[in-house]
Order: C-alpha cells, then sequence, then structure tokens
C-alpha cells in the first residue's frame, strides 16, 4: 500500500471515529443521560461503543471506578478507539 493511501486510510477512519464519538454525545445529551438499558437511545448508545462497551457491561465495575456515565458510555470508547487508529497508523508507518 503506497504511502498516500495508508494516509488516506488513516484520515478515514479518524473521521469516522469523529463521528461516532458526535453520534454518541448528541445521542447522550438527547435523551439526558444513560437509562441503563430502558432510554430510548440506550441500544444505540451501545452499538456505537461497540466493542469497549461489551467490556464495560462483561466486567462488573466497583462504584469507585465509574466514572460517571458520559466518561464511561461515550468518552471511553472514543479514546479507546482512536487509540486504535493511532496504533493500526503506527504499525503501517513502521511498516515501509
Amino acid at each position: 500500500m503506497s504511502k498516500p493511501r495508508r494516509t488516506a486510510l488513516v484520515a478515514a477512519l479518524v473521521v469516522v471515529v469523529l463521528a461516532l464519538f458526535a453520534a454518541s454525545s448528541i445521542l447522550f445529551a438527547t435523551q439526558g443521560g444513560f437509562g441503563a438499558g430502558h432510554g430510548r437511545f440506550d441500544f444505540a448508545l451501545f452499538l456505537l461503543g461497540l466493542p469497549w462497551m461489551l467490556i464495560l457491561v462483561m466486567i462488573p465495575w466497583p462504584e469507585s471506578l465509574w466514572l460517571g456515565d458520559y466518561v464511561m458510555v461515550v468518552l471511553v470508547p472514543f479514546v479507546l478507539n482512536l487509540a486504535v487508529v493511532l496504533v493500526l497508523w503506527a504499525l503501517l508507518k513502521r511498516k515501509r
């Protein structure tokens, strides 16, 4: 894969991650928080946060580590997805 194609791929992935973050933030704000599965947009928020939401759901988190619904449902998936894209970018950059 040529360097311009790699750069375009990484840029597209960053745009996708930012779009998912924006959509999650808007849905979270529109709903007025996370409804523990009972809110109108909870399933959409879950899907937008995949695969990291599975980790949050499967692991019992102590209350002291729960930083608030917005952080755990929107920000953590955003940061982790962005980190994955940046690691892929570093690996592609190293490969050349």
